[in-house]
């Protein structure tokens, strides 16, 4: 029954165990049975008992469970608790029981230092609770709060637009009456995102937009903290357990999308949030399928654009059985690295996917969409989107033909007014880096990296490459085993890309969501 494991679980919360509970019963029927007072005896033993009814009643709970926000039912309905004089009711009921015995002096105070054990003894010192702490500071808030206060000292305005999690809001509103939100005591469901590890941004995003709020204070762990930094909420100030962010609104959102086959493999989406344009990146293994159509189908079905940065099966498979097979996705246009066939099979070694890149040839053999890009090709989209093409395969991959499957890998640099990607797809060998370095310098720059070869056997560290992307954040298209993995070498680039201040995304919270 669910009230009545409601009861018992709220009683033991509140009363601990049953020694202070016994003591204040009796001390009730001890009430009732010595108190000559009329007064005291309605005052403390009627009203007592009164509460009691009223708490553990059904009609109680149900009226309150209809009223009360779920998230808090618990909370406010212990709060019932503190109507009942519990001390009192004891300290009364021992009075009254010394005062009917005929002891007096010493032995009337060695009672009062027996009842005073017996409380001690049957009782629980609240210190010892893991909420009771010392104050933090003379105004008895959370030291973040008055952290988050400082942030604000030197703000002009009479009204600080804010969004915050439950536990700190009514502080802020405490401490400076300049806070505004757009919640009361009963928070949105979006609220709650603001503390969720892994956080959907996008609806918080759109609410702060609905509803003017200027600030937004978000959990510091770092999945939390880095969802929002990823979508483009940018940093005003921290504490130790909160960050403060101004919100994004970026027209353009890049999504990583994990691979279903529990390998490395490349799958994004860039989708347009206004008139709903979509484009792909690759797509990934075959068992990434699913997943595939079911976000294209998400932003209406249709592909504006659908890039294939090279033949390989951890970035073509998907687009193969899509595009065989579309099962209502339309697909506009198809853009990819030129490779002839007989060129690929002569320089094909026996792990660049032969068959891959055979089916993708037969299922667009005659079709009217493949367009085969060049070195320095842009595309523009709408609201200011610019796609350039740093790499296609070209005299200058075939001249070092140290790895040209993956180093004829289209590079694609993507950006907006606000924010910039680098998708360097399996693009990896010391001679393209030096190539990228030489050629672009101060170009490479961007927001966001996707490191070659999903960042494992990557650009060499030395070679100056990743200083002059200098990214805020860089996204590893692999499994948590081949970050960590001593065989292989994307822990030690995460490393270094850490100390140079980047931010490490992988595929442990993928979807990983981008604004730009």
């Amino acid at each position: 029954m669910v009230w009545l494991n409601f009861m018992i679980d709220i009683t033991r919360e509140f009363w601990g165990d049953f020694g202070i509970s016994s003591l204040f019963c009796l001390a009730l029927i001890a009430i009732f049975v010595f108190a000559r007072d009329r007064f005291a005896k309605s005052l403390l033993g009627i009203y007592g008992l009164v509460m009691l009814i009223v708490i553990y009643n059904p009609l109680t709970y149900y009226i309150c469970k209809l009223f009360m926000e779920e998230t808090t039912f618990q909370q406010y309905y212990q709060r019932f608790f503190g109507l009942i004089p519990v001390a009192a009711i004891i300290a009364a009921a021992v009075i009254f029981l010394i005062k009917k015995t005929d002891l007096t002096g010493i032995k009337k105070f060695a009672c009062l230092i027996i009842a005073g054990l017996l409380i001690v003894i049957l009782g629980h010192p609240i210190y010892q609770e893991d909420w009771y702490t010392k104050a933090e500071n003379r105004n008895k808030v959370p030291q973040d709060v008055v952290t988050i206060c400082d942030l604000f000292a030197d703000y002009e305005g009479d009204e600080i637009r804010i969004m915050a999690p439950q536990d700190i809001a009514v502080y802020l509103r405490q401490m400076d009456t300049r806070f505004s939100m757009a919640y009361a005591r009963s928070l949105p469901k979006e609220a709650y995102e603001l503390t969720n590890e892994i956080p959907d941004v996008e609806v918080v995003a759109d609410y702060c937009k609905n509803h003017n709020i200027e600030y937004v204070v978000v959990s510091a762990i770092d999945s939390t903290l880095g969802g929002y930094l990823n979508y483009g909420f940018k940093l005003y100030g921290r504490t130790p357990y909160y960050a403060v962010l101004t919100p994004n609104d970026p027209n353009w959102i890049l999504t990583e999308y994990g691979d279903e086959s529990g390998l490395q493999g490349l799958c994004y989406t860039l989708h347009n949030r206004k008139d709903d344009t979509l484009i792909v990146f690759d797509g990934g293994h075959v068992e990434n399928e699913t997943i595939l159509r079911d976000a294209i189908k998400e932003h209406g079905g249709q592909v504006d654009a659908w890039i294939i940065t090279h033949f390989h099966k951890d970035h073509v498979d998907a687009f193969n059985e899509i595009y065989a097979n579309p099962n209502g996705i339309t697909i506009d246009q198809v853009y990819t690295t030129p490779m002839e066939p007989d060129f690929y099979h002569s320089i094909a070694k026996e792990w660049d996917d032969i068959e891959s890149f055979d089916r993708f040839v037969e299922i667009t053999k005659d079709a009217n969409n493949i367009n085969y890009v060049s070195r320095d090709d842009v595309l523009t989209f709408s609201d200011g989107l610019k796609v350039t093409f740093l790499n296609a395969f070209d005299e200058v991959v075939d001249s070092y033909r140290e790895d040209i499957p993956n180093d004829g890998a289209l590079v694609t640099r993507i950006e907006t007014e606000d924010r910039s990607a680098l998708l360097v797809s399996d693009c990896h060998t010391g001679h393209m880096a030096e190539y990228f370095v030489d050629t672009y310098g101060d170009k490479l720059d961007a927001d966001i990296l996707q490191p070659g070869h999903h960042g494992n056997n990557s650009m060499p560290i030395e070679s100056g490459f990743y200083e002059l992307v200098s990214p805020e954040v860089t996204i590893f298209d692999l499994p948590t085993d081949m970050l960590t993995s001593p065989q292989y070498t994307a822990g030690a680039l995460a490393a270094f890309l850490q100390e140079m201040g980047s931010r490490i995304v992988w595929y442990n919270t993928a979807p990983n969501v981008f604004g730009l």
